[in-house]
This record gives C-alpha cells, sequence and structure tokens, in this order.
C-alpha cells in the first residue's frame, strides 16, 4: 500500500471521527441527540454543566480539526505541515496523559490507547519521510 493512500485513508478516519464527536457535543442542548447520547455526555461530564460547556467549546475544535483534517485528505500533496502539526498535537496529547494533573504520573492501557494517535501518525509521516528521501 503506497504511503500516499494509507496517509490520506489516515486523514479521512480522524477527520471523520473528529467530525462526529465535535458535532456530537455541539448538539447537547439541542434537542437533536437522542436522549441516551445526551444523557452519557452528561453523565461523561460529571453532571456538571460548566464541565459539557467547557466540552462544547473542544468540540468546535474538534469540528475545525475535522474540517481541515478532511481537506489535507483532499489535498495530500500539501499536507507535510500539516501531518507533522497534528503528530506534534497527539504527542502532546498523549503526555497529558501520561503527566495528568488529577494523579501521579501512570503508564497504563489509558495512556497506551491514548498513544494509538500518535504511533500512527508518527509512523505514516516517518514512512513519508523515507519515501521522499529514497526517491530523490
Amino acid at each position: 500500500m503506497s504511503t500516499r493512500i494509507l496517509a490520506k485513508a489516515l486523514y479521512v478516519l480522524f477527520g471523520t471521527l473528529y467530525l462526529i464527536a465535535g458535532t456530537t457535543a455541539l448538539l447537547f442542548r439541542t434537542g437533536l441527540l437522542p436522549e441516551s447520547v445526551k444523557n452519557a455526555l452528561l453523565e461523561a461530564a460529571g453532571g456538571d454543566l460548566n464541565v459539557a460547556h467547557i466540552a462544547q467549546e473542544f468540540a468546535s475544535l474538534l469540528v475545525f480539526a475535522g474540517l481541515i483534517t478532511l481537506w489535507f485528505a483532499r489535498h495530500y500533496e500539501q499536507s507535510l505541515f500539516f501531518h507533522w502539526a497534528m503528530t506534534t498535537f497527539w504527542a502532546l496529547f498523549a503526555l497529558i496523559h501520561v503527566f495528568d494533573v488529577r494523579g501521579p504520573v501512570r503508564f497504563d492501557v489509558g495512556v497506551l490507547i491514548n498513544a494509538i494517535p500518535f504511533v500512527l501518525f508518527l509512523l505514516v509521516g516517518l514512512m513519508t519521510v523515507n519515501r521522499r528521501h529514497v526517491g530523490r
């Protein structure tokens, strides 16, 4: 499988996930979500509407990230900087789960799961660099 196809598939997968997650949280008080989804979101927020509001603010960034990720899936030839920026984002996202403010440094299943996107973006990025270097 070519690196181009792999990268574009990664962008479509993550772009779609970002849009679904972001849109779901943004629709919290609109009456458009099934009650079970609304209740699950409220439960995830610990029943705190202030936390739900912050989740909605984060969700607006997810929608933006989803749209820009899908744009780069369509315009792959312009995606090199974007790819490394997303790799950096996922590295930071993984690190905040290792050095969680709620407790001691930890390495458990949750931390490993949060590292998966970083590893995927890193591997595809390294494959891209290797392909471009070998292709000279």
